[in-house]
């Protein structure tokens, strides 16, 4: 094998077929060449996440995910490749397990638990969250919307400087989002709405990959629900959990339902709902973070 150099990606958005191209290396362990910078100069938590998922699906039958749990261990290097061992946990008639320790030179940065699914018809069925009711009023739809890129460069002055440096580079998720620059009110509701997806995903076939790709933007701004009404704060993920409901499409619009119900003792927690633009419900998350004032992160 011809060792290839890693990519780092500071100043460029991966294409969803890069981020999941892992290379095999035998024995049920896969490596990650290419890297997507956060904007802050490690690697994005939502890389992990996808590329576990992508990972564990490599040893199972042909049968989509239904959940993920990870626990980010460290923070991820941009110039080394990361690695990712499968464990075969499970092999059911209907479910499968893989737990997957993601490393880089021999340091863990990240452990999973991926689950999949043989589909079964005639289960019961139900769901709530239509696009018109949850946490606020209707959601209106991506059409006329900014992207977050243009709400940066037209408003140099309501945006925080960090926060305008980060949207000022590219990133592989579009987000759009009905008021970027509302400002939470006391005791109001700490929610908000946006529309995601993930262009380059076009060119994925597999809804196995789709449903990674989904993983991958499901971190993208969900931590940050959680300090909407924390001014001074920053947030690093701790653990994120994700349930895959069913077939999705990552290049299509997405709108993400994000609350937050608890933050305490230099923690936080937000969760999401995922749906098309049908009303129908695709995923759920919750991720957990740690919040500390800007002075005393470590």
């Amino acid at each position: 094998m011809n060792a290839r150099p890693p990519i780092s990606s500071g100043d460029a958005a991966l294409a969803a077929a890069d981020l999941l191209a892992l290379e095999p290396l035998g024995h049920d362990r896969f490596r990650a060449w290419r890297n997507q910078d956060n904007r802050t100069g490690t690697l994005f938590g939502g890389q992990p996440l996808a590329q576990a998922l992508a990972a564990a699906g490599a040893t199972v039958p042909d049968w989509p995910a239904h959940t993920l749990t990870g626990h980010f261990l460290r923070a991820g290097q941009l110039d080394r490749p990361i690695d990712y061992a499968v464990e075969r946990t499970r092999d059911g008639r209907r479910y499968a397990s893989r737990r997957v320790i993601a490393s880089q030179d021999g340091r863990a940065i990240f452990d999973a638990l991926c689950a999949f699914h043989d589909p079964e018809d005639g289960a019961a069925e139900h769901q709530a969250g239509a696009i018109s009711d949850g946490v606020g009023p209707a959601a209106p739809g991506p059409e006329g919307l900014l992207d977050m890129r243009e709400v940066a460069a037209r408003n140099p002055d309501r945006l925080p400087p960090m926060m305008r440096r980060a949207f000022a580079l590219p990133f592989p998720v579009e987000l759009r989002i009905p008021d970027p620059t509302a400002r939470h009110e006391p005791g109001g509701a700490i929610a908000r709405d946006f529309w995601f997806r993930v262009p380059s995903a076009s060119a994925l076939a597999a809804p196995r990959d789709h449903h990674a790709m989904i993983a991958f933007a499901s971190d993208y701004w969900l931590a940050a629900t959680a300090v909407i009404p924390h001014e001074g704060y920053g947030v690093n993920s701790l653990n994120h959990s994700l349930w895959l409901h069913g077939p999705a499409r990552a290049d299509d619009w997405l709108l993400y339902r994000a609350s937050s119900d608890w933050a305490g003792q230099g923690r936080g927690l937000a969760q999401g709902r995922i749906l098309d633009r049908a009303g129908r419900l695709v995923a759920s998350t919750v991720q957990e973070i740690s919040l500390r004032r800007y002075a005393d992160r470590a």
